[in-house]
């Protein structure tokens, strides 16, 4: 057994608690300078078979170990927050005198110069008060006057100096021998008549002493006395010390601080945006002006500022600058929203301060969920709440609007809450391609004349031929206004009359990329392409006949919203994006005015939208307005339509599926439709005949050609003709083509040669396809 073994708890000690450390055994022999010592040499050590203790700590037993851990983490916790206080207090303090002896030397360089003056005098110039100017230029004349004598003075002063010293030592003198004369008289004794003398000697000898022995001291407790002076200066300049090394009493006198915005902090906050031109008109003294001085507006303070000369309202439009304006003010990014004002000139900056938390108050309850109609001619929708609780209401008819927003931030819940508030009118139309189908707008299969749900291409061709039925109805809708003699807008009493056929048309597009980025010629930007040709005509002329068209994407660039879409939109919704670009893509030039949807906190401001555009709820002379619009989910969209049928019940009115278009072979004539593309025109191309065709009905003539048209008016004798090297379609030959085969299929039935139904000079060709 060997030693080791001896001393296990299976060895005879079982008392012993033996560790042992870790060995570096080398079989290869090892030689060793050493002496050799006899076992009975006193200097050998005592051997003891009690084998000695070692430590190690990777023998420690585990839970042992854990309680260190344990131990120095807790140690760690506690002392790290106290350290860090001390470093901080240690910071401050020693900062304290530094800037206690920069308001000292500003103080005494206002009291004995004339800063303060041309300061004063720039303000009033800026103001344009010549009475205020007029008393300060005087004010500094006199201090400059003043300040010149004292100067003047200082030449006479050596010569003045040495005449009061001389005089005063004299005077001293003289003094003094007559109270020894005096003390020498009255105590008959003559030694005392210089005792006056000795005795000032004796004082000045003691001065010297106490001078000497103590200076050190005085002059120490005066340093002292002027580094406490400094230190406590310092300390009334709290605004001074960094964010990081106040303490918690600042921190809170500072949030306290925040929370009320005043010039003085929002001239500080501008100073310190780094705008080079504004540090450059500060220094030299001239003013940041309140045009609105700060007030209360919309859940945060709202000001005006006119700027200094050289500095425009868009230096401050820059994300960093937005950023550090915001730091500035203790507002967080998002909460900060400096915008240019439409109609003053650049130096004019708006500015728009949320109030801390104003962002994180939940919208109130949506006012139509429980009860109520509305009436889109005398009723706002609801959209929301501004950011200080008064409600948002939109005018819903005459406007074309867009949404804009990545996905899960409230787009389309956002969007059904107008089809909602419409669909509780029992006048209105309502035509709606969900785009996702994802059974957002399945609630109102009941109510809507047509509902598109789905994300494949034959979704999208329906909705495109949606859009264009709707423009075949705006078309209808102007030939019967000017039939009724209808000048200006539809009156409501029309509007509401069974049988008008003016009654208001809401159509909804979500997820409109799904349409503009499907294969043409449906989607694409192309110029021919079908669906944003349709939309464009739409936002050109369908809301003079009570027809709206409003569109949402998740996906904000040019191919998911072509321009011609983009620029017809008159009310313009955004909420949170990804960046600058796609803003400007939503909210069109209000994007360079300050309005930042990208600032907004991603999910956590969830239906929180920048409004642009035609939004009623917008200020006069503001560019866009921020809203938190109402709530309403997907369950409780169900109840609302039910009430939305009674509504229609009790009215007498019923749901109309809109016509299918797609069969129109039996009313096409090409002949009268050839004339309807020429109009007032005697002639026209034959690419722009073909065009016409097309947009007045896609499924007949898209794939007609040049020969196809040109075949068919051969029958007439009215085929094309070349004017000034283009091939054209003569208005003179088309109508006169009309005329001989009405003449001729009067005749013909008159004999009974022709069946009604049959058009002569059609033989041969069918009408509903090209020849």
């Amino acid at each position: 057994m060997s030693p080791r073994d001896e001393h296990t708890p299976h060895g005879h000690d079982e008392q012993a608690n033996v560790v042992y450390l870790p060995t570096d055994r080398d079989d290869a022999p090892t030689v060793v300078d050493a002496e050799v010592i006899d076992g009975d040499d006193e200097r050998a050590p005592a051997r003891t078979d009690q084998a000695r203790q070692a430590y190690n700590t990777r023998l420690i037993p585990t839970a042992a170990r854990e309680r260190m851990a344990t131990g120095a983490v807790v140690a760690v916790r506690r002392t790290a927050p106290v350290a860090a206080a001390g470093t901080r207090a240690a910071v401050r303090h020693a900062l304290y005198p530094v800037y206690g002896t920069r308001a000292v030397v500003r103080r005494f360089r206002d009291s004995h110069g004339s800063a303060r003056f041309e300061r004063q005098m720039r303000t009033a110039e800026a103001a344009g008060d010549q009475e205020s100017l007029r008393y300060w230029h005087e004010a500094k004349s006199a201090e400059n006057q003043r300040k010149h004598e004292r100067k003047m003075d200082w030449t006479d002063s050596p010569v003045k100096l040495l005449k009061a010293l001389g005089a005063g030592l004299a005077g001293l003198g003289v003094l003094l021998l007559l109270a020894g004369t005096a003390l020498a008289i009255g105590g008959q004794d003559l030694a005392l008549f210089i005792a006056p003398i000795t005795g000032m000697l004796d004082a000045i000898r003691w001065a010297w002493w106490f001078g000497t022995a103590y200076g050190a001291l005085l002059v120490l407790a005066a340093t002292a006395g002027g580094a406490l002076y400094l230190w406590n200066e310092g300390r009334k300049q709290d605004d001074a010390v960094p964010a990081w090394a106040q303490s918690q009493a600042q921190h809170a006198e500072t949030a306290e601080t925040y929370a009320v915005i005043n010039e003085d902090m929002l001239t500080k906050a501008l100073s310190h945006c780094k705008v080079s031109g504004l540090d450059k008109a500060l220094k030299a003294g001239e003013p940041v002006l309140y045009d609105v001085v700060p007030r209360q507006q919309g859940g945060g303070t709202y000001v005006q500022i006119r700027l200094p000369f050289g500095v425009v309202a868009a230096d401050f439009l820059h994300p960093d600058k937005v950023e550090r304006l915001a730091g500035n003010l203790g507002r967080h990014k998002h909460e900060v929203y400096p915008q240019r004002q439409p109609e003053a000139d650049a130096r004019v900056l708006d500015l728009w301060i949320a109030d801390q938390g104003t962002m994180d108050r939940p919208a109130p309850t949506w006012p139509l969920l429980a009860e109520g109609e509305f009436d889109v001619f005398r009723d706002g929708i609801p959209w929301g709440v501004t950011m200080r609780g008064e409600p948002v209401e939109q005018g819903a008819l005459a406007r074309h609007g867009l949404v804009g927003a990545v996905s899960k931030q409230g787009k389309t819940a956002m969007l059904r809450i107008h089809a909602l508030s419409v669909a509780l009118d029992p006048t209105v139309e309502l035509r709606i391609a969900d785009l996702k189908g994802d059974g957002d707008w399945s609630m109102f299969a009941p109510r809507a004349a047509t509902l598109i749900e789905g994300s494949a291409d034959e979704q999208a061709e329906a909705t495109c031929a949606m859009l264009e039925d709707l423009v075949a109805e705006m078309m209808r809708r102007y030939d019967r206004k000017r039939a009724l003699g209808v000048k200006g807008a539809i009156p409501r009493k029309l509007s509401r009359q069974p049988g008008s056929d003016f009654h208001p048309i809401f159509a909804y597009i979500d997820e409109c990329q799904v349409l503009y980025q499907s294969p043409h010629p449906i989607g694409t930007t192309k110029a021919d392409a079908r669906a944003w040709r349709a939309a464009k005509r739409l936002h050109d002329q369908a809301r003079a006949v009570n027809i709206q068209l409003w569109q949402a994407t998740q996906r904000p660039d040019p191919t998911a919203i072509p321009a011609p879409v983009r620029e017809g939109a008159h009310v313009r919704l955004g909420l949170y994006v990804p960046n600058a670009e796609a803003a400007k893509m939503v909210l069109a030039d209000a994007a360079d005015m300050g309005a930042r949807p990208q600032d907004l906190r991603p999910g956590k401001d969830r239906g929180t939208f920048v409004a642009t555009g035609e939004f009623d709820a917008i200020g006069e002379g503001m560019a866009f307005l921020i809203t938190k619009s109402y709530f309403v989910d997907t369950k409780d969209a169900y109840p609302v339509i039910d009430r939305a049928m009674r509504i229609l019940d009790n009215h007498g009115r019923t749901v109309t599926p809109a016509a299918d278009d797609t069969d129109q072979g039996e009313d096409v004539d090409p002949l009268l439709d050839i004339a309807e593309a020429l109009g007032h025109e005697p002639r026209l191309g034959t690419q722009q005949v073909l065009q016409r065709l097309t947009e007045h009905n896609h499924t007949h003539y898209e794939s007609w050609t040049f020969a196809d048209l040109t075949s068919y008016l051969r029958q007439f004798d009215a085929e094309p003709r070349k004017y000034q090297g283009y091939m054209v379609v003569r208005s003179d030959l088309v109508h006169e083509a009309i005329t001989n085969r009405d003449e001729t299929a009067s005749t013909q039935r008159a004999a009974g040669d022709v069946d009604p139904g049959e058009a002569p000079g059609d033989e041969g060709s069918s009408p509903h396809t090209p020849p």
